[in-house]
C-alpha cells in the first residue's frame, strides 16, 4: 500500500514538473494583462456587451447584438455579479480565458513540433501586440482564443491517435475510443466557441478533416455519433436557451435581419467590397501590421527588427519542414480560416485567430534556422539567444506602448462625447452621428430620448437634411460627425470644431474623429477654409464664441 502511495506521489510530482513552464506562462500572461487593465468602452460592440450586463440580456434590443455571444456573456455575467462593473467584468473574462489559452497552445506546439518550439510559441503569444490589446478591451475576441486553440488541440490529439494506431496496431485494441473521445471534445469546444464568435465556424473543416481520416479505423456511424453529438452538445448548450427565451419566430427574424445587414448592407464581406484588390491590401495591412506587430509604413520603427526575424524564420520553415500529416493538418487550419477572412469577415479581430498558429510556425522556423545554420558555428548558440531575445523584447516594448495608450488615453469616441457635453447644452443642440449614438447612450444617457431630440442615428447627410426639414423647432446647434457619408456635398456649410485622434494601433476603427457644425445658408458669408487633418499641431481659435480645438491624443 505504501509503495502504491509513493508511486502515485511520484507521478504527481512528474506531472507538475512537466507542466511547470506552461503554468508559469499562464500566470505571467494573466499578470501582464491585469497590469494594463482597460478603462473605456469605445465602440458599438463593446457598448452592446456592457448593456447586456447592466441593462439585461436581450438580443432583440442589441444587448448584445445578435447572436448574443451567450458563452462570453455567461462568464462575464458571473464576473459582473462579483465585481459590480460591466466593463471590468467583460475585460476580466477576456484576460482570464486568453491567459488560459497559453496551456493548450503549449501542448499543441509541443506535440506538433518540440518542447523548445512550444516555449517560444507561448512567449510570442504573450507579447503579441494585438492579442494583448484585445485582452484589455471589453470584447469577446481574446476570450474566444481559448476555445479555438483547445478545439484544434483535441482535433490534433485524435489525429495523433490515428498515426499511432497505424504504427502500433495493438494500440488501437487497448485505446479503442481515445480518438473518438478527443474528436467529441473537439466538437464540443468548437460548439461552445461558436457561442463566443460565429466566426469560429470556419474551423469546422478541421474537425471534418480529422473525421475523414478516422474513417479507415472506425465506422462512419461511430464517427458521426461521437463527433456530431459532441458538436451538437456544444452548440445546444447556448442555442436552445436563445430560441426558447426569445421564441423561435423572433429569434429567426432577428437572425435574418442581422445576416442581411452584416453581410450584404454595411458588413465587411466580399459582397460589400468595392474592390477585391483593395480588400486584399486591407487584409494584408491588418494581418501584418496589427495582428503580427510587424513593420508597415505607418508603424513603429522598432518593428523592423521582428519583421526581419520573422521573414528569416518563415524562409527556413518552408525550406526545411517535411510535408507530413501534422503539416497537412496545420494547412487545413490556415486554408479554411483564411478563406473565411478573405470572403466573409476581414476585421482585425477576426484575423487575429490565426496568430497563435502562426506563432508556432515562426518558432519552428527559428529553431530550424538554429539547427541548420547556427548550431555548428562559433558563437552560434549565443547568436540564436541574442536574436530571439531581441525579437521578444522588441515585441514586448511595442505591446506595452500600445496597451498603455489603450489604458491611459481616452478613445476619440469618448473624447468627442466629453467635448460636446462640456461645450453645448442638450436643449438647443442636435448631434447627427453613426455608431457614436450608442456610445452616447452609455456615457451620456441624458442626451438620449425616444424622440431622438438631441442625438440622432444616421449614416448619410441626406438623412440629416430630411430630419431637419421635419423639425418644427430647429436646434440652435447642429453638430455632424465625420463618420457620416456625403459630407463633401456640404463642405461650404460644415465648420470644423474639433479633431480627436489616437494611435491607430491602439484603436483601429475610430482612431480619428472630427466634429463639425452644420451652418444654415443664412450664416454663410464666405467659403470655409478646409484644413488638412494630417496637421497634428494643437490649434485653438475662437469662432462665434465657441472654442475650436484640435486634440492630439497621442502627445
Amino acid at each position: 500500500m505504501a509503495e502504491q502511495n509513493l508511486t502515485a506521489i511520484k507521478k504527481k510530482e512528474n506531472l507538475l514538473k512537466g507542466n511547470m513552464f506552461p503554468l508559469c506562462a499562464v500566470a505571467l500572461c494573466l499578470v501582464t494583462r491585469l497590469l494594463f487593465f482597460g478603462r473605456y468602452v469605445d465602440e458599438w460592440d463593446s457598448v452592446n456587451f456592457a448593456f447586456g450586463l447592466s441593462k439585461g440580456y436581450d438580443i432583440l434590443h442589441d444587448q448584445p447584438h445578435f447572436p448574443g455571444y451567450p458563452v462570453y456573456m455567461f462568464f462575464s455575467w458571473i464576473g459582473y455579479k462579483i465585481i459590480g462593473s460591466d466593463i471590468k467584468a467583460l475585460i476580466f473574462s477576456g484576460i482570464l480565458f486568453s491567459s488560459m489559452a497559453v496551456f493548450p497552445l503549449y501542448e499543441l506546439a509541443k506535440r506538433m513540433f518540440s518542447k523548445n518550439v512550444s516555449i517560444l510559441a507561448v512567449i510570442l503569444y504573450i507579447v503579441n501586440p494585438q492579442i494583448w490589446l484585445q485582452a484589455e478591451k471589453p470584447l469577446s475576441d481574446a476570450f474566444g482564443l481559448f476555445f479555438v486553440i483547445t478545439a484544434v488541440l483535441f482535433s490534433y490529439l485524435a489525429l495523433e491517435r490515428v498515426a499511432i494506431s497505424k504504427d502500433i496496431p495493438e494500440y488501437l485494441e487497448r485505446n479503442e475510443n481515445n480518438a473518438l473521445t478527443y474528436l467529441a471534445f473537439s466538437g464540443f469546444l468548437l460548439g461552445l466557441g461558436i457561442g463566443v464568435r460565429v466566426t469560429y465556424l470556419a474551423l469546422a473543416p478541421v474537425m471534418l478533416y480529422v473525421a475523414f481520416l478516422l474513417r479507415n479505423i472506425f465506422s462512419v456511424r461511430r464517427i458521426v455519433a461521437w463527433g456530431g453529438l459532441g458538436f451538437a452538445a456544444g452548440v445546444s448548450s447556448w442555442l436552445v436557451y436563445l430560441i426558447i427565451h426569445f421564441t423561435p419566430g423572433k429569434f429567426f427574424k432577428k437572425f435574418l435581419r442581422h445576416a442581411e445587414y452584416h453581410f450584404y448592407e454595411d458588413g465587411n464581406s466580399i459582397v460589400t467590397t468595392d474592390s477585391f484588390f483593395e480588400r486584399v491590401h486591407d487584409i494584408a495591412y491588418r494581418f501584418i501590421a496589427h495582428c503580427m506587430g510587424l513593420w508597415w509604413q505607418d508603424a513603429f520603427l522598432l518593428r523592423v527588427v521582428p519583421t526581419i526575424i520573422v521573414v528569416v524564420s518563415l524562409v527556413y520553415f518552408f525550406k526545411k519542414v517535411k510535408w507530413s500529416e501534422k503539416i497537412r493538418f496545420l494547412s487545413v487550419v490556415f486554408l479554411f480560416y483564411g478563406l473565411w477572412v478573405l470572403f466573409i469577415q476581414d476585421a482585425i479581430r477576426q484575423i487575429m485567430v490565426l496568430v497563435p498558429f502562426l506563432a508556432m510556425v515562426i518558432s519552428a522556423g527559428l529553431l530550424y534556422f538554429y539547427t541548420y545554420y547556427l548550431k555548428n558555428k562559433r558563437y552560434g548558440r549565443i547568436s540564436f539567444y541574442l536574436m530571439t531575445g531581441v525579437f521578444i523584447l522588441s515585441h514586448a516594448v511595442d505591446s506595452v506602448r500600445i496597451v498603455s495608450i489603450n489604458r491611459d488615453i481616452k478613445p476619440p469616441s469618448v473624447s468627442q462625447i466629453d467635448y460636446i457635453k462640456e461645450n453645448y447644452k442638450k436643449e438647443d443642440t442636435k448631434f447627427y452621428c453613426l455608431n457614436d449614438w450608442r456610445l452616447f447612450q452609455y456615457y451620456a444617457p441624458e442626451w438620449c430620448d425616444r424622440k431622438n431630440t438631441h442625438v440622432y442615428f444616421v449614416s448619410h447627410m441626406n438623412g440629416v437634411k430630411n430630419d431637419l426639414k421635419r423639425l418644427k423647432k430647429k436646434p440652435e446647434n447642429v453638430l455632424i460627425s465625420s463618420k457620416l457619408f456625403g459630407r463633401h456635398k456640404y463642405a461650404d456649410r460644415l465648420k470644423e470644431l474639433a479633431v480627436f485622434e489616437r494611435d491607430v494601433y491602439g484603436v483601429a476603427d475610430y482612431n480619428l474623429l472630427a466634429l463639425y457644425r452644420f451652418e444654415s445658408k443664412a450664416k454663410i458669408k464666405e467659403p470655409v477654409e478646409r484644413r488638412d487633418h494630417s496637421n497634428r499641431q494643437g490649434i485653438v481659435e475662437e469662432q462665434e464664441g465657441m472654442p475650436l480645438v484640435k486634440f492630439d491624443e497621442t502627445r
